[in-house]
């Protein structure tokens, strides 16, 4: 008897907690069965092709990296560490299990690239400049914000009726208001998200920018954002097919996260970008590929770390170290970093389970 009355009152309780969650927090059930984003492909969910080239580049083998990295990259349980240096594979090195035919998940290293986009939006003429209202390509259901607002992270974006609360992802919860968006993609959220003029101009990392801008994409050019990136960045650059996660009713590629590629994809669209496309045909016009890639920052500056269009700057000025200089860097959660190195004519990439430190990493890669 006793045993029945405690199960009715376990099942009356645990009704009441699911009906408070699906009343609250229903994105939960729909992102229950994918879960967090899985490091490594195959991962569970829907995901888009970003086709790549037929014929993909297999550089020759790397070399090992020098002692202090190996310890720092075992450390940090990582998954993938390369070195490019004017264009040659120079340190290739993988954690257990894995190889370089392996696609890993980017996290937010795709935000670069999307932002890498809106800057060809402008150059192509499908936005009429940085300045232009988010409103005016997608509609009065979208915050009134600009492109560029966007861009830097400075929007001020909160969702409805809850300003404390903004939408980052660094500590993603499938209660989160990011859950929203994972969940039923930025659509259905854009008439939640408004703005916090306290908040506006002031820099806040939150993917909600990224989704916007990337059905921004999408609106001007009418195509996909996987065949945007596949056509303008990853075959130009010479890389192999890789998946974008897709919102789980396959209304778009999530913008902000989760394109499962190879780490050395990832090296040659760094060489591409670095590069500024190519010779023939660059990816953008001049001066906006400084200000994208290596803006003219007071060293003082980039040196407390700055947050570009979508892009991370810093420098390399340890007073004692041979190797100097200002970089540019795409980062994800858990520390996947894209580092280009215009100085040193060199691209390095790093994949793993917990963050290395920034410029430690790089000291102990080239000073060796």
């Amino acid at each position: 008897m006793r045993f029945r009355r405690w199960l009715r009152r376990s099942i009356a309780f645990l009704l009441v907690v699911v009906a408070l969650i699906w009343a609250f927090a229903p994105q939960f059930f729909v992102l229950v069965p994918e879960g967090f984003p899985q490091p490594v492909w195959p991962a569970p969910g829907r995901h888009a092709l970003v086709a790549g080239v037929s014929d993909p580049t297999q550089p020759p083998a790397g070399t090992a990296p020098p002692r202090a990295a190996q310890i720092r990259f075992a450390q940090s349980d990582g998954r993938a560490l390369l070195v490019e240096n004017a264009g040659r594979l120079t340190v290739e090195a993988y954690g257990a299990g894995l190889d370089r035919e392996t696609r890993l998940n980017s996290y937010s290293l795709v935000k670069g690239l999307v932002g890498a986009l809106v800057l060809r939006g402008v150059a192509d003429g499908k936005i009429a400049s940085l300045d232009t209202p988010v409103r005016t390509i997608l509609g009065p259901d979208a915050p009134d914000i600009t492109v560029k607002e966007a861009l830097l992270m400075t929007s001020g974006l909160a969702p409805e009726g809850d300003w404390d609360k903004p939408v980052e992802d660094a500590g993603f919860s499938p209660f989160g208001p990011l859950a929203r968006i994972h969940a039923y993609g930025v659509d259905d959220s854009l008439v939640q998200l408004q703005v916090d003029e306290g908040r506006r101009g002031h820099f806040s990392y939150q993917s909600a920018n990224t989704a916007i801008l990337g059905r921004l994409l999408e609106r001007v050019y009418d195509l996909p954002l996987e065949q945007l990136l596949s056509e303008m960045i990853w075959k130009p650059a010479g890389a192999a097919g890789a998946h974008w996660r897709q919102y789980p009713d396959g209304s778009g590629v999530s913008a902000y996260c989760c394109l499962y590629a190879r780490p050395l994809d990832w090296m040659h669209v760094g060489r591409f970008l670095m590069d500024n496309g190519t010779a023939d045909q660059p990816f953008l016009p001049s001066a906006m590929w400084q200000e994208f890639i290596m803006p003219p920052l007071p060293t003082t500056e980039r040196a407390q770390g700055v947050y570009g269009l979508h892009v991370r700057h810093d420098v390399l000025d340890r007073a004692e170290a041979r190797t100097q200089g200002p970089f540019a860097y795409f980062l994800g959660h858990g520390g996947q970093v894209l580092y280009i190195l215009p100085d040193q004519n060199s691209i390095v990439v790093r994949f793993g389970a917990h963050q290395q430190l920034l410029h430690s990493t790089l000291y102990e890669l080239f000073e060796d």
